[in-house]
């Protein structure tokens, strides 16, 4: 019996990492999927509001819309191709998850 008990643990142990990449996937794929219906109406609403006070180039409302949805990405780090230490003292998703798995942790 004891042997079945620690041979579970042992499956158990070799299946978390890849486990713990698909869940924080799932979460990275909720995020992105709120991040652009959010982006999908505030694109529309800045250039609506360009197009009425006829600004355009890097300073209008839409191209403040696209910045911002740069830095969202490099937040997310959906695919983790950007590098962390660029990203050093903004809070990004994984700073996020490594907080709540320290956290964890400790209790």
């Amino acid at each position: 019996m004891v042997n079945d008990a620690d041979n579970m643990t042992s499956k158990a142990g070799r299946f978390w990492p890849q486990l713990r990449k698909l869940l924080i996937f799932q979460l990275k794929l909720y995020i992105d999927a709120i991040r652009d219906i959010i982006f999908s109406v505030l694109s529309l609403g800045a250039f609506i509001l360009d197009v009425l006070q006829q600004d355009h180039g890097p300073d209008s409302s839409f191209e403040k819309i696209l910045q911002l949805g740069r830095r969202t990405d490099h937040g997310i780090n959906f695919f983790n191709q950007f590098d962390h230490e660029a990203h050093e003292g903004k809070n990004t998703v994984d700073d996020l998850i490594k907080d709540v798995e320290d956290k964890i942790r400790r209790t």
